[in-house]
């Protein structure tokens, strides 16, 4: 959809960007036509989108032969969503929060979408409690988010959200993309990230992952301190200074 488009959309429809949802919805073309050709589902495959706005990659990803599951939490976005899609036989919608949603929809094997930036962290850890994992994953969100999820060790980007994602998936960011190409324009800069499954991924259940996650965020919940007086562990070394596998270790030696 084209800026003119989008306007033209909220106002026929008596919408408006909320603030308080994060709605900034992007409007150059070929960055949505770049998105969706990233994402690259198979034919036949389930894809879920989050976040789909007014839909400027849905229609795209709908000429796909493809079975397509948008999660809006907006009921003015959700009720033109359906009307604008409704003679698409591979549109389903579902409304609701997409932390709480994404557990009621069949298993996608690709994930796609404008993260909410006040939400994309809940948003991928509530990912991360998935079974089975989506593969392949395409999302634009906050600069700053992106850079905490592929920090290293040692780094002050690197917490319990990078540990989290990087033992299930490589990252790779595809593009960085200024606020002049959403309405209405945000205050940061964003970027377009692919997350795609690693073979070999450590085995743990739902609940294990969540017990994981909430390890390593008590490891990390005063940086400074050393383990030792943190966690039940007999050693004078920092949560940053652990890497990905030697934090699946020491889970798998506590639990």
């Amino acid at each position: 959809m084209t800026l003119t488009e989008i306007k033209q959309a909220l106002a026929a429809n008596h919408l408006r960007p909320l603030k308080s949802l994060g709605q900034n919805f992007l409007f150059d073309q070929n960055i949505c036509r770049q998105i969706v050709a990233w994402l690259n589902p198979e034919p036949g495959s389930a894809v879920v989108e989050i976040g789909p706005g007014l839909g400027a990659l849905t229609e795209l990803l709908l000429d796909l032969d493809i079975g397509l599951t948008v999660l809006e939490i907006d009921k003015g976005l959700a009720a033109y969503l359906r009307q604008k899609f409704h003679r698409f036989d591979n549109f389903k919608l579902a409304e609701g929060d997409a932390v709480e949603t994404l557990h009621t929809v069949p298993s996608a094997s690709c994930v796609i979408g404008n993260l909410p930036y006040n939400v994309s962290t809940p948003l991928l850890v509530s990912m991360l409690e998935l079974d089975p994992l989506p593969r392949h994953c395409v999302f634009m969100l906050q600069k700053e988010l992106a850079q905490r999820l592929a920090a290293a060790p040692h780094s002050k980007e690197y917490g319990a959200v990078s540990i989290l994602i990087q033992s299930y998936y490589s990252i790779e960011t595809l593009k960085s993309l200024k606020s002049n190409v959403f309405f209405p324009a945000p205050e940061i800069d964003s970027v377009v990230l692919r997350m795609d499954l690693k073979p070999g991924t450590p085995g743990f259940s739902p609940e294990e992952r969540r017990a994981f996650y909430a390890l390593v965020r008590r490891g990390f919940s005063q940086r400074r301190k050393k383990l030792r007086n943190l966690i039940e562990l007999d050693s004078d070394r920092r949560a940053e200074e652990l890497s990905v596998s030697e934090w699946q270790e020491l889970y798998r030696k506590l639990k």
